[in-house]
């Protein structure tokens, strides 16, 4: 064991969507933009993930819904609003 002090890494992704999800739960029924893809693929999972659960700070499923938009140059925007739990 040993004490190695340095600056805190930058925050992870993961914690960046539990952060989205409490802001969209703090705006009920708002779309926003929440992530931006280089594919319609990616953005597509991305939705998906959001609307399922299957992405923990989307719980439980159905709370959020999600939709992706194509930008026209290729790449894919996803957006997404809290509508509360079923």
């Amino acid at each position: 064991m040993h004490a190695r002090f340095e600056a805190l890494p930058a925050r992870r992704r993961s914690q960046e969507a539990y952060d989205t999800a409490e802001a969209l739960r703090g705006r009920p029924g708002e779309w926003a933009h929440v992530d931006s893809h280089p594919n319609l693929n990616r953005a597509t999972n991305q939705g998906h993930r959001i609307r399922t659960g299957k992405h923990t700070a989307f719980r439980p499923a159905g709370a959020y819904e999600a939709q992706t938009r194509s930008t026209g140059d290729g790449t894919a925007d996803v957006y997404a609003r809290y509508v509360g739990s079923n």
